[in-house]
């Protein structure tokens, strides 16, 4: 029962404001309940929420940094895709 995020940096793609910055996917191991609850924690918005095959919140600059000073688990990506698959 984590709250885990990956990291990347996003490319010349997307809204300016975000080129460059740390990114990453915010999911949680146990619950989504647990996931929504650590989101708007952070003050995200519900309809933020990105429901595809690994449920998650997109995070990116003072938001990403945020999620781990809250106690976010810094993992790779291929972790999260790991976890996904046991549950």
């Amino acid at each position: 029962m984590a709250i885990l995020l990956d990291s990347f940096y996003n490319g010349a793609r997307g809204p300016s404001r975000y080129r460059h910055q740390r990114c990453g996917h915010l999911v949680s191991d146990s619950s989504l309940e647990e996931l929504h609850e650590f989101a708007c924690e952070l003050g995200l918005r519900r309809e933020w929420f990105q429901m595809k095959s690994i449920p998650h919140y997109d995070l990116t600059g003072e938001i990403y940094e945020l999620a781990l000073q809250r106690g976010a688990i810094l993992v790779s990506s291929r972790e999260i895709v790991l976890r996904a698959v046991r549950n």
